[in-house]
């Protein structure tokens, strides 16, 4: 009888490591999911190019952007010949504001950047809007734009210098927001042309907090072997 009480004592110890062991794995697998994650890159934006919207059901585009730098934080690249292009999906409607409208344009457009790091004149990252976007006008005669970016190219040379881990399948996210000098009509829809006035495009990378799931399988599976040993102990108590 006490031998098959310490067979069933060793067999729950058995399980119990398993859980622990099991559990370290899914912890371990977390960590190093989550300590792979970069951190976000931003373009910086001068002033310079064209901000347009034709009137009626067309995008908004800039032509011709100035983009000056890249940087992660600590590190910064210097861009020659900078160039930031790109136009938005259609305008969906807009309203007046206390100071002055707001444009709404759906998804879709592209985006593009390029210029040179060193090597010459290359594609430094594309995109197009994953969602909706926001003009803004004109609060202290200023203007602004936002939208979100889905990011599927990214210079391999500036994402390895800067520590940027390439998009995945589905792209990294990104938040653009460019500033617009010049004169510009009072009420949504109307048509309107001016200069980027500064601006900035901060990509996230695209794997950023997400644990893989075999890493969260492993971690649950060890943390219900644990659970179910130590219940398992307090009932013989």
């Amino acid at each position: 009888m006490r031998r098959n009480s310490m067979l069933i004592k060793d067999r729950s110890r058995g399980w119990y490591r398993l859980g622990l062991g099991l559990a370290f794995a899914g912890a371990m697998g977390f960590s190093t999911a989550t300590e792979a994650n970069a951190l976000p890159i931003v373009f910086e934006f001068g002033f310079g190019g064209t901000v347009s919207y034709s009137g009626g059901a067309n995008p908004l585009a800039t032509t011709g952007g100035v983009v000056t730098a890249v940087n992660n934080g600590t590190t910064t690249l210097s861009i020659g010949s900078g160039i930031l292009n790109f136009s938005t999906g259609n305008y969906t409607g807009g309203t007046s504001t206390l100071t002055g409208f707001q444009n709404n344009y759906g998804g879709g457009g592209t985006l593009t950047i390029t210029g040179n790091l060193g090597s010459g004149v290359t594609t430094l990252l594309s995109g197009d809007f994953s969602g909706s976007s926001i003009f803004d006008c004109c609060a202290s005669g200023v203007s602004s734009f936002s939208g979100l970016l889905n990011i599927y190219t990214v210079d391999s040379t500036l994402a390895s210098t800067l520590g940027f881990n390439l998009p995945a399948t589905g792209g990294s996210i990104a938040q653009v927001q460019i500033f617009f000098s010049g004169s510009a009509p009072t009420v949504a829809g109307t048509a309107f042309s001016g200069i980027q006035g500064g601006g900035s495009l901060t990509v996230s990378d695209s794997a950023a907090g997400v644990p893989e799931p075999g890493a969260l399988l492993l971690l649950g599976l060890g943390l219900l072997g644990g659970v179910a040993y130590r219940a398992k102990v307090e009932k013989k108590a």
